[in-house]
């Protein structure tokens, strides 16, 4: 897992630890969002070790006791 930082449109920002494997992403955060929110905000840009790749909401779902865990579907990373 690596440190991580999602940025989704109209939201703050939201920093966790990734997993990434092929077209997906899967951020753990020790933060909720509200669920009506975070569905209004598809895209975004997900930025690892300096790199920022564009990113759209696939899943979100609050964990048991805190945090959350967000499931993103990764588009072409930008070049550098």
């Amino acid at each position: 897992m690596t440190d991580a930082t999602l940025t989704l449109d109209g939201l703050e920002q939201i920093t966790g630890t990734v997993e990434t494997g092929g077209d997906y992403a899967r951020l753990r955060a020790d933060t909720t969002l509200d669920e009506s929110g975070i569905a209004g905000s598809p895209e975004g840009r997900l930025t690892i070790d300096g790199r920022s790749e564009r990113v759209i909401l696939e899943n979100y779902r609050a964990l048991e006791g805190s945090g959350c865990e967000i499931t993103l579907r990764r588009t072409q990373p930008e070049p550098r």
